[in-house]
């Protein structure tokens, strides 16, 4: 890692880069066009974070936005570290190949090689981790929880007393408790700490100099808050330890870093066997949601065009960004998004807590929603506010959330339509 001198201030990098001299940014009538789009998003106060944008291999946008610490007015940085979330998952797949190659460890392994007492663990492997095919559910523990530090050794410990979704290898079911198991088998097939594969696989062959593996006693210089956006403007996220997503989750890191590692995967620094399983379609992408943290890479190898956006406050503007940012390198035309206005009203519902309780989606698992004072919340953490009967808008996704009854009248499930996306959950 980079050593940083005490009480200097986070600034921008200034070394070579892609294709680039240190005279700076190439040049490019794109420019114009991504500040235009970002303008309206970062003066609603609904963008913080930094983009960066790359074109034919040639760096043409990497500017920061927002507050790295909103209580002090700090000020986002280029070089400020925002937590990466599921791209984490990305790095440990490139560890894990490595460690195949080295025969350290096998795809076909069972779990029990490496946690005997696994429930299952006889029917789990390597790969069904890998895969998101083990059973092992998404999240094993209650939001307040997830504040506390946790070893992996301690982590795996509590998803053994999670009941398993479904029979090893029969389904599929996102999990990033299922990618914290791996990460641990990783370090007992190799006898280090992810932290240290991180380094070894990951880091240092991309010359990944700013990036690290979440660690709460420590001091992380240069280090983002997480924040979300509410009626009220930016709101504080809750507070978390991500130790408890080792493997999955856990990886703090720049723009520039993260970018690095897509250009690793793409010119083959990892080895030809990272190389084409993350290449997809002539596609790089990874991205990830957690807390007040999201996360995207994409690179189209072909063109050589592609981005990095690194957003500490979670919200609804990322999404409407990512598409009409990638429509700008491609030279594609569309309509230019705006920052929504919802029209909240006062409660119309005479009852919010008819609305309660959890609800589930074919393949990702349950939501909860519950009430706190007079809003619907889902999860403890996305407020809803009414703009009609039955029907809510929440900032976190930009989403409607409308419920559905029954013909008695009573729930029967809920729709969630945003930016691209119309979800249907089933009341359970």
């Amino acid at each position: 890692m980079r050593p940083r001198k005490a009480g200097l201030p986070c600034l921008p990098l200034l070394w070579s880069f892609f294709l680039l001299t240190q005279a700076g940014l190439a040049q490019s009538p794109k420019t114009g066009a991504i500040d235009a789009l970002l303008k309206p998003f970062v003066e609603a106060g609904h963008f913080s974070g930094v983009v960066l944008a790359v074109e034919n291999g040639r760096l043409i946008y990497e500017k920061a936005f927002g507050l790295a610490n909103a209580e002090f007015r700090i000020p986002n940085q280029v070089d400020t570290r925002i937590g990466i979330a599921s791209i984490t998952k990305s790095m440990s797949a490139v560890i894990l190949i490595c460690l195949i190659e080295e025969r350290r460890i096998a795809a076909g392994d069972k779990l029990t090689k490496y946690t005997p007492d696994f429930p299952n663990g006889d029917k789990i492997t390597i790969e069904m981790l890998a895969r998101h095919r083990s059973g092992i559910p998404h999240r094993v523990m209650k939001p307040e929880e997830e504040s506390l530090p946790h070893t992996s050794a301690e982590m795996v410990e509590r998803i053994k007393k999670a009941a398993l979704a479904f029979e090893p290898g029969a389904q599929s079911l996102y999990s990033s408790a299922g990618y914290t198991v791996l990460a641990r088998a990783m370090e007992l097939a190799a006898g280090t700490t992810y932290a240290q594969l991180l380094q070894e696989y990951v880091f240092a062959p991309a010359s990944m100099t700013d990036s690290l593996d979440f660690d709460g006693e420590k001091i992380m210089e240069c280090r983002a808050q997480d924040y979300l956006l509410d009626a009220s403007g930016v709101i504080n996220a809750s507070l978390k330890d991500y130790s408890f997503l080792v493997g999955a989750g856990s990886v703090l890191s720049t723009a520039r870093d993260v970018y690095r590692f897509g250009e690793a995967i793409m010119n083959g620094a990892f080895g030809e066997s990272v190389r084409s399983s993350q290449v997809r379609d002539g596609i790089i992408s990874s991205n990830g949601s957690t807390n007040g943290h999201r996360a995207f890479l994409k690179i189209n190898v072909a063109t050589k065009n592609g981005y990095v956006l690194l957003s500490n406050l979670n919200c609804g503007a990322n999404d409407l960004i990512l598409p009409n940012l990638e429509a700008i390198l491609e030279g594609k035309e569309r309509a230019k998004p705006s920052v929504p206005q919802p029209k909240i009203i006062p409660n119309p519902n005479k009852d919010l807590s008819e609305f309660a309780g959890q609800y589930q989606r074919e393949g990702t698992g349950t939501t909860e929603i519950s009430v706190r004072g007079d809003l619907l919340v889902s999860d403890a953490a996305n407020k809803f506010y009414p703009i009609r009967p039955d029907c809510f808008f929440e900032y976190k996704y930009y989403g409607e959330l409308c419920f559905v009854r029954d013909d008695s009248g009573r729930i029967k499930g809920m729709e969630w339509t945003g930016p691209g996306y119309k979800l249907t959950w089933v009341r359970q």
